[in-house]
């Protein structure tokens, strides 16, 4: 049973002998989040997800069983997560798993959550590695490994090698890359950028941290939750970016490709930084879903 500050008003709950229904269950803890602050629309899925979650239902079922009586193995489980997002942690933390790319990535702290804007790189380098599967391609900051991990699901053949700086983001990855069949093409390095990785590279793939120190404050309550390594770039919010140009400056081969995110507003930026990267031209940018200029295409001379 939901506890009771969860519990709609008493006119619209049936007598204690009568079993409340799932969309009375549901509807009452929306309410309780949205009180909390959590966006209407986000209340409503976020409630959705949880109880098909720990059902295993999905959205049809859910709404097929709507009047039928809240089944007991709800609880005490989505009293337990509704009570953790209504202080605003994040829903894919809280069930440890978000779709990425049509796949489902496990997710925790320790990693970014992937967004859809992100889909654009992988987007990217499947159109490279379409043409040539065997090029040599790296991630850098590679946190969950969904972009990594997509590419080598979507291409046959392709290998990524994925750096990260925390050791708990590449197990989340390695996870990831063994829950969809890639492990022996998803190579995991702990590594800061790609100190210490030998070699060159033909495509160089990035999601570097780009938010400014100073708008710490003005995140969602929800996205202060996330790993400050990947979300904070210092105080301009370019000091990953610029430290991925060097990267791409010393270990991508001649014609070979970064494809790169960048943040709302750094277009003119990244750009000013890479007329002092010798070498590095920009071939094109692509906006996300809202128009806003995301994702960077960069080809080495």
């Amino acid at each position: 049973m939901v506890p009771d500050r969860f519990a709609p008003p008493h006119d619209a709950v049936a007598t204690e002998t009568t079993p409340r229904s799932l969309h009375q269950v549901l509807g009452a803890a929306r309410q309780a989040l949205i009180e909390a602050g959590v966006h209407p629309d986000e209340a409503r899925l976020d409630v959705d997800v949880f109880a098909g979650a720990i059902l295993g239902w999905d959205r049809a079922r859910l709404l097929a069983e709507r009047r039928a009586p809240a089944p007991g193995g709800l609880e005490p489980r989505f009293s337990e997560w509704v009570s953790r997002r209504r202080r605003h942690e994040p829903t894919a933390y809280i069930v440890g798993v978000r779709e990425f790319w049509g796949l489902e990535f496990v997710v925790s702290p320790a990693v970014l959550i992937p967004r859809p804007c992100t889909e654009l790189i992988v987007e990217e380098a499947v159109a490279r590695l379409g043409a040539d599967p065997a090029l040599r391609v790296a991630e850098i900051g590679t946190g969950s490994g969904c972009i990594a991990v997509s590419v080598t699901h979507t291409v046959p053949g392709a290998r990524v090698i994925a750096t990260d700086v925390s050791g708990d983001a590449l197990a989340v990855a390695r996870a990831n890359a063994a829950r969809h069949g890639v492990a022996d093409r998803v190579t995991c390095i702990r590594a800061s950028y790609l100190d210490g990785v030998t070699g060159t590279f033909d495509l160089l793939l990035a999601n570097p941290p780009y938010v400014r120190g100073i708008d710490r404050a003005g995140l969602g309550r929800a996205v202060r939750h996330e790993p400050d390594v990947a979300l904070f770039g210092g105080a301009t919010g370019l000091e990953a970016i610029g430290a991925v140009l060097q990267a791409a400056s010393r270990q991508l081969t001649p014609g070979g490709w970064l494809v790169m995110e960048f943040g709302d507003g750094q277009e003119a930026d990244v750009r000013r930084m890479l007329d002092e990267v010798p070498g590095l031209h920009v071939r094109r940018v692509r906006a996300d879903l809202q128009g806003i200029p995301r994702t960077m295409v960069i080809q080495r001379a």
